[in-house]
């Protein structure tokens, strides 16, 4: 069963991989003044990879479940070592380089918008997130607390909102499944997406979310989408469809941005599409073969490695991007936007997926690695029969 489900989630590897690329090709378009339709919009694969945090969060947790009772604290502290060692290793090493860099990288943002329409102008308003080398901005940011405020959420070059919010997430990611245990899945999702809405519309409406959706009220919905698909693997029947209806239900709470009807469309499309690829055994044989397909395209062994190196590539990507715009724009401002574009495109994927290919290997893995040491100390609780409890 564990080899099959491993099997039957092989398209998330890819599906993270090229998300990370879409954010990388978004944000080349932004700097060189090229835009290709919805590639020009990065913000829909963040939120694919937050849909993707929630999946994996929940599925995990559910397959661990006896061996790691929710209720115990030993599973939350596992958790929670496993997930800062996951995330908090390169992370460091970006940020300091982002504080160190952060006025060359904030010239390099003017060189870049020199040439666009707007120039220079317009940029003001980003200056803070390059030049404040406080010690509050840096503590706030080692402490990931940035990303629950609303002075410091957009305070440097990297695109770390996102991890701010993630973090948010597993810190309170343990109670909200013991809410599930209580409660059931569809009771206990219910209560959850309803009090991170009343929360974040009460945020949004005091003038708090500035800048970047980075306080988890506000994409809380999105992560639930994710939970909830996760939560069909370990249901049958009717349960199955209220989820799979819960799931495309949330995408409607209308907050975090992306509130048009476009951006509602592809975030609709995206869950639909990832249920596909869950699910494409038990398609209709006409939709079962373009969704074998994309699992095959997400599936093989170069998906797979830029499923790996994705995380690296999504935090270094602007720390490379930056300079080179700038010196393109600086060096050859004759150039159209299209020809900019794909210089530049091809210098910073070259660049950005060397680094992060290294980074991979001599952060990340050993951070991982790192993490499963000092977690496998607090598995103390043995499983009691509550953890055997099933959900509805």
């Amino acid at each position: 069963m564990a080899e099959e489900t491993r099997h039957q989630l092989a398209f998330l590897d890819g599906l993270r991989g090229f998300a990370s690329l879409w954010v990388l090709v978004g944000h080349a378009m932004f700097l060189t003044g090229y835009k290709v339709m919805i590639l020009a919009e990065p913000d829909l694969a963040v939120e694919l990879f937050i849909i993707i945090s929630g999946f994996l969060m929940t599925f995990h947790y559910q397959a661990r479940q006896a061996r790691e009772p929710w209720t115990a604290p030993d599973t939350w502290r596992i958790f929670w070592v496993r997930r800062f060692f996951r995330i908090a290793p390169l992370y460091y090493v970006c940020l300091a380089l982002a504080l160190f860099f952060g006025p060359d990288l904030w010239q390099a943002r003017l060189d870049a918008a020199s040439i666009l329409p707007g120039g220079v102008e317009e940029q003001a308003r980003y200056a803070e997130r390059y030049l404040d080398q406080s010690l509050t901005n840096i503590l706030l940011h080692v402490s990931f607390v940035f990303g629950a405020t609303w002075t410091h959420n957009f305070r440097t070059a990297l695109p770390d909102w996102s991890i701010g919010l993630e973090m948010q997430y597993y810190l309170v990611f343990p109670f909200l499944m013991i809410v599930v245990l209580r409660l059931g899945r569809i009771a206990g999702m219910a209560l959850l997406v309803g009090a991170m809405a009343l929360a974040g519309t009460w945020l949004d409406r005091s003038g708090y979310v500035i800048g970047a959706y980075s306080m988890l009220p506000m994409k809380f919905h999105l992560f639930a989408a994710g939970m909830l698909m996760a939560m069909t693997l370990h249901v049958e029947a009717k349960w199955k469809w209220l989820l799979v209806i819960g799931a495309v239900a949330v995408i409607f709470v209308p907050l975090g941005g992306g509130r048009s009807a476009l951006h509602r469309g592809m975030k609709i499309g995206i869950v639909l599409g990832f249920l596909a690829l869950l699910y494409k055994d038990r398609l209709p044989l006409p939709i079962r073969w373009p969704a074998e397909w994309l699992d095959r395209l997400f599936s093989n062994a170069f998906s797979r490695w830029i499923g790996d190196v994705s995380y690296g590539v999504y935090l270094l990507h602007l720390l490379v991007m930056l300079p080179v715009c700038g010196w393109l724009a600086s060096t050859f401002p004759e150039l159209a936007p299209p020809p900019r574009f794909i210089v530049a495109l091809a210098l910073t994927a070259i660049l950005t997926y060397t680094a992060a290919w290294l980074a991979y290997r001599i952060i990340e893995e050993p951070g991982i690695a790192l993490g499963r040491r000092i977690a496998t100390r607090f598995r103390k609780t043995p499983p009691s029969p509550m953890a055997e409890k099933t959900v509805s």
